[in-house]
């Protein structure tokens, strides 16, 4: 699996060329809000998600502070 950035505001991970999931943020004055993850259903419950989170949370640790989704704060949570 390869991660990268595409530009300042997308997370995505990559399987065989194919885009299997992404990670959206916005960068504001507070720091980094998380927006959405979306992994495409075949490749779910393989720890891409949580790979995508950690990824964030090593150029931005602030990022779970900001997260007012439930599920996605959770899964910030396990993933620190």
């Amino acid at each position: 699996m390869k991660i990268d950035w595409q530009g300042d505001s997308a997370l995505c991970a990559w399987i065989d060329g194919q885009q299997v999931a992404m990670l959206d943020i916005s960068n504001c004055a507070n720091g980094v809000t998380v927006n959405m993850l979306f992994v495409k259903p075949p490749f779910r419950r393989r720890g891409i998600g949580g790979a995508l989170l950690r990824r964030l949370l090593q150029c931005h640790p602030q990022a779970s502070i900001a997260c007012s989704d439930p599920r996605l704060r959770a899964l910030l949570d396990k993933t620190t």
